[in-house]
């Protein structure tokens, strides 16, 4: 084998998936052969189980080579996201194998048939839960050091389908000794731990597709290097988009003074973004906005507006702020940023600002845009 395939994390994946594919089918042929031999309904769930797996594998597999794929006309943030439409395929497969095995247990809970059982079927199912710790704890390997959720997901897989073998194997040995046969409650267990394993994958999985929050320790760490450097007077409209693993772009505001150079304040903006970049291995892009400063009626607006709007709720911030001159007085034109789940409407918060202004300023006027944070 070519060790290169270990250097990147599309290889990785793949190598990844192909030892799945291999356990996974080793584990199902074997089992369906001593399920068909004893008639026991949770030995060929548990089979047919790690036959999903193996499908499961070939998916990751797969999953891997498309997302390694480069950008291209009709995909210009590049095909990242098709690991978790693979993650997405491996839930959607454990929960129909689940409901089928689940209503086949239930069919022999009610109807219970002979079982031929004796030590080799024993000692071969204890073996496959050795073979899925091994896989499991494999997958839980490449799964941090390449941080890939799909993979994670595989692990856990791996080590519910364990339970399911020892739930299998206490069945057997219960029918084997005392002639009780609880075949089909162990097959029902087994098709709740696979039903239960789905389920969480697709939460998991579904999270990164609809487009997850960023991490609070990111978004920290990118305020801090942007507040080392001193021109800046602030920072906001941070947006984080994920478009798989190494391929996060972000974009932000800068507030910087307004009598700065435009050459200058395009230079900051330009060298913070190739620092960051280098720094968190992501595609940033970053707007200048000027900000006045040394202006004593700019100063007095701007604070009275930020106590105005604490007066409103101390949650709310305002940025961009401007004053243009309007009719006999002043129009006064910023951005609120609105917390998640606010109490109150866009509406609702422009009416409460523009009434406690005029109380102030009788001619002012105020032009609000309201923000909802992505962060």
């Amino acid at each position: 084998m070519d060790l290169k395939i270990f250097r990147t994390r599309e290889g990785f994946g793949i190598f990844t998936g192909l030892v799945g594919i291999v356990v996974n089918l080793i584990l199902s042929a074997v089992k369906i052969f001593i399920g068909i031999y004893s008639g026991a309904v949770s030995i060929i769930a548990d089979a047919l189980n790690n036959f999903s797996d193996a499908g499961s594998s070939i998916v990751m597999l797969i999953g891997f080579k498309a997302a390694a794929k480069p950008a291209d006309v009709e995909h210009p943030f590049g095909h990242g996201r098709a690991e978790y439409l693979a993650g997405f395929f491996i839930s959607a497969a454990m929960i129909f194998v689940g409901l089928e095995f689940f209503t086949n247990s239930v069919k022999k809970i009610i109807e219970p048939e002979i079982l031929t059982i004796d030590n080799f079927t024993i000692i071969i199912l204890i073996i496959s839960v050795a073979a899925k710790i091994f896989l499991g704890f494999f997958y839980r390997y490449a799964g941090k050091k390449i941080n890939s959720e799909t993979i994670k997901t595989a692990a856990v897989d791996s080590f519910s389908d364990c339970i399911a073998t020892l739930a299998v194997i206490v069945s057997v040995v219960v029918y084997k000794n005392f002639s009780v046969n609880i075949d089909g409650i162990a097959g029902a267990f087994v098709s709740i731990l696979i039903l239960y394993g789905g389920w969480d994958t697709f939460k998991n999985i579904l999270t990164p597709l609809l487009g997850e929050s960023p991490s609070s320790e990111l978004i920290a760490n990118i305020k801090k290097i942007v507040m080392e450097t001193p021109e800046i007077l602030g920072v906001h409209d941070i947006i984080i988009h994920s478009y798989g693993e190494k391929k996060i772009f972000v974009s932000m505001h800068i507030e910087i003074s307004a009598d700065m150079n435009f050459l200058d304040a395009h230079d900051i903006a330009d060298k913070l973004e190739r620092r960051l970049q280098n720094e968190f291995k992501i595609f940033v892009t970053i707007h200048a906005d000027p900000t006045v400063t040394d202006d004593e009626e700019f100063d007095n607006l701007i604070s009275q507006s930020k106590k105005i709007l604490s007066s409103i709720d101390e949650n709310l911030t305002l940025h961009d702020f401007r004053v243009v001159p309007y009719k006999s007085g002043k129009k006064l034109i910023f951005d609120v940023t609105v917390p998640e789940k606010f109490s109150l409407s866009d509406r609702e918060i422009r009416k409460e600002f523009l009434k406690k202004l005029m109380k102030l300023y009788p001619n002012y006027r105020a032009s609000i845009h309201c923000d909802h944070q992505y962060c």
